[in-house]
């Protein structure tokens, strides 16, 4: 049968990696006068840019006068834009983001003329259960992916936990195999058949595609017009000018049977998918968090509210402000992959959002409480009922609310500081009874929760890898009772840990009150290098583990052994491109919360920010990472991984010498923990009301706005009115 060679011509653009963006843009402006070449040598000639909007969007602000050439390009079909702003890393980035990236994609596809698209996932560190239907909410059908499918299928619907399918278009033999084929003419025929005869097996139907293109590509060939000149390649072999789009289209014509894979695609089997990355700066993803949470789940919902007492809604602002978190959340950017100048610029880039934002949601307060009695109120954006305690100088706040509104925050007591050192400490409420032991560690019937431990460090940047050694990190003296009252208490210690050139300090407070949570603040810092630092929760026995994500809820095992031996089997060993985890894993990313469910227990630790955990079977317990240290962004020779990421190169930074705030919590049931509670109380702890002091001089009071029992994505002034957008990460249907 003659096989159909679909070329596909495209860049990978890492915008910000070993080099900053100021840098990288300066480069775009040649890629553009060389496609105008190709395209009017041969008219056929298509090229995709990376899937992303962004690029256009830095060559416009370097280059305002380029617009008419990428106009042209983009409406006649030749160069290829979008669906996405940027290609973010979906493990860790919120659910709302990822929506927003696929909008403001698509408006700038419209604004251009682009006219189809489909998903580009090439290099994307692992892929979300829900990431099919987010593509099908914008109208596409179609993506490319490569790393972490757990099959060598060139093709498969992918099914997410929504049931939504989209065809999934697998490139195990990686985005670049026909890289650079023209710059040597007397190879290029033996590349290419080579590649065709080592895929062909693989493949159910006679076409193959194959991939002209590199990262950062600056001068594109024409590898079709190329052979084509050329004219000996066997009569079978059939060179086709293709494109992401024609070719899904051509695939999805053949009405062949593919196999179904469903859920999240997290394997390092085929591909590399790098647990470390998860871990490296911690302290971005902290405030790469807190910028989220701070826009999707106050500044947008409140200034919704003040828009109906007559404040303008600047809806440009919050999506600039979007758009900027977007290109920090880039794979190697919010990985912490990168050169410390990228990551010292999103420092910056994040402390600025921040202030803006907290500046927009000042004014906003001051709109929704203009017609308010003087008094403290609860301002909250959560949808959910509320209920919990809120220390301001020295009194105690009852806080209650019902939903997304004002309510009123009652003056429950005066709060003593006692300053007192105990040995021990014990808080019993309705939920649990607790005993804090001379280590810091809570014990709950069998739990044992908070437990600080510290290991050796050996990967890098991409991939964490434990050492030898291992220690637990100890209060230093007494535990102190900082606050009480009859209603909370909070009980503080602190721990330094220093061993081979490493020293770990830490101050603790938790936090008991009324709630079914317990809350740690820990602030660390630490000077030295290649050591973890994580935070340990101890089941009261085995139990399935779940994990929070966006827009979804994943079952996952305690260990990854589904990978292939160190040494690649023959028939793969010149399919396979790049680097894949062997061994075992055992770091899964997280969003908000881990739990560990029980015949008779339910264990959830929520944490801000965090997006690790790591799993010890033996003990059935779990660690969240604070801090993992390294300082080099590649290496080689791991026990985990084969092959390196990139450039050995050093980054002193990712020593992550700093101090840093965490907040973490956690439930404990005597039952498996209800889904719809779980959400409510995580609601609540990343998501607390907003205690304020209205002066106005009004008379109202309180005001119930929205109440609902379910997760809000976002509440904003939209086009055409005011909109909210609700979530369900269960697997049983919600009534509004």
């Amino acid at each position: 049968m003659p096989i159909h060679v679909h070329i596909i011509n495209h860049t990978h653009w890492d915008r910000e990696w070993f080099l900053t963006s100021i840098y990288t843009s300066q480069w775009i402006p040649h890629l553009i006068d060389k496609l105008i070449e190709l395209t009017a040598d041969n008219p056929d000639f298509r090229y995709l840019l990376d899937g992303q909007t962004l690029i256009i969007e830095d060559l416009l602000q370097l280059r305002p006068d380029y617009r008419p050439k990428v106009e042209k390009l983009v409406r006649s079909g030749q160069l290829l834009i979008g669906p996405y702003y940027s290609q973010p890393d979906w493990r860790l980035t919120a659910g709302e983001l990822l929506y927003r990236n696929l909008r403001y994609g698509q408006k700038d596809m419209r604004e251009f003329g682009a006219k189809a698209a489909v998903g580009w996932l090439v290099d994307t560190f692992g892929h979300i259960s829900q990431a099919p239907q987010l593509h099908r909410l914008f109208g596409l059908d179609a993506v490319f992916v490569w790393r972490g499918a757990p099959r060598l299928e060139p093709y498969f619907w992918w099914r997410g936990s929504s049931g939504d399918e989209a065809l999934a278009i697998n490139l195990f033999g990686g985005y670049r195999n026909l890289y650079g084929v023209t710059h040597a003419p007397e190879l290029a025929n033996r590349r290419l058949l080579s590649e065709v005869d080592k895929l062909a097996r693989f493949y159910p139907t006679p076409d193959i595609p194959l991939f002209d293109g590199y990262d950062l590509e600056q001068n594109p060939e024409d590898p079709v017009s190329f052979y084509r000149r050329q004219g000996d390649l066997p009569d079978e072999v059939q060179i086709l000018d293709s494109s992401p789009i024609l070719f899904a289209q051509t695939i999805k014509e053949q009405e062949a049977e593919f196999p179904i894979l469903s859920g999240e695609l997290n394997s390092g089997k085929y591909g590399a998918v790098f647990p470390g990355a998860l871990s490296t700066r911690t302290y971005l993803k902290i405030m790469h968090h807190d910028c989220e949470r701070l826009l999707f789940h106050a500044c947008e919902p409140l200034a919704a509210l003040a828009a109906l007492k007559g404040r303008d809604y600047e809806r440009e602002q919050y999506e600039q402000w979007a758009r900027e978190m977007l290109q920090n959340a880039v794979h190697d950017c919010i990985c912490g992959v990168s050169a410390d100048p990228v990551h010292e610029k999103m420092e910056h880039s994040y402390r600025r959002l921040f202030q803006a934002m907290q500046q927009d949601l000042a004014r906003s307060l001051d709109y929704i409480l203009q017609d308010f009695a003087s008094g403290v109120y609860a301002v909250s954006a959560n949808p959910f009922p509320y209920e919990g305690w809120r220390v301001h100088h020295d009194t105690l706040y009852r806080l209650q609310t019902r939903g997304v509104g004002v309510w009123p925050a009652e003056a429950a007591c005066k709060v003593e500081r006692p300053a007192r050192p105990v040995e021990s400490f014990r808080w019993e409420n309705a939920h649990y009874a607790a005993i804090v032991d001379s280590m810091g560690a809570v014990h709950v019937r069998d739990a044992v929760l908070g437990r600080l431990a510290a290991y050796e460090e050996i990967g890098d940047a991409y991939s964490d890898e434990t050492g030898q050694w291992r220690e637990v990190c100890r209060a230093d003296g007494p535990l102190t009772i900082e606050e009480q009252s009859p209603y909370h208490a909070v009980v503080a210690y602190s721990t330094t840990l220093q061993r081979d050139g490493v020293r770990i300090a830490a101050r603790v407070r938790l936090t008991f009150d009324r709630s079914p949570l317990i809350r740690w603040r820990v602030d660390m810092d630490s000077r030295g290098v290649n050591f973890r630092l994580e935070m340990q929760f101890q089941a009261p026995g085995p139990g399935a583990i779940i994990a929070g994500m966006p827009f979804d809820m994943v079952e996952r095992p305690w260990v990854d052994e589904d990978l292939l031996p160190r040494e690649t089997p023959p028939a793969l060993k010149n399919v396979l491109l790049g680097q894949r985890e062997v061994g075992q894993v055992r770091t899964f990313p997280f969003h908000d919360f881990v739990t560990i469910s029980g015949r008779d227990f339910g264990l959830a630790a929520l944490a801000q920010g965090l997006r690790s955990y790591r799993t010890y079977p033996a003990e059935n317990a779990i660690g969240l990472t604070l801090r993992r240290s390294v300082e080099w962004l590649t290496a080689s020779d791991l026990r985990g991984r084969i092959g390196d990421a990139g450039p050995r190169m050093y980054v002193p930074d990712a020593r992550c010498e700093r101090e840093v705030r965490h907040e973490l919590a956690v439930c404990l049931s005597k039952g498996p923990l209800d889904e719809m509670t779980l959400l409510r109380l995580n609601a609540g702890f990343q998501n607390p009301p907003l205690l304020v002091r209205a002066n106005a001089g009004g008379d109202r009071t309180e005001w119930a706005f929205l109440q609902e029992n379910a997760a809000l994505s976002s509440l904003e002034v939209a086009q055409t009115g005011l909109q909210a957008r609700f979530y369900n990460p269960t697997a049983r249907p919600l009534r509004l």
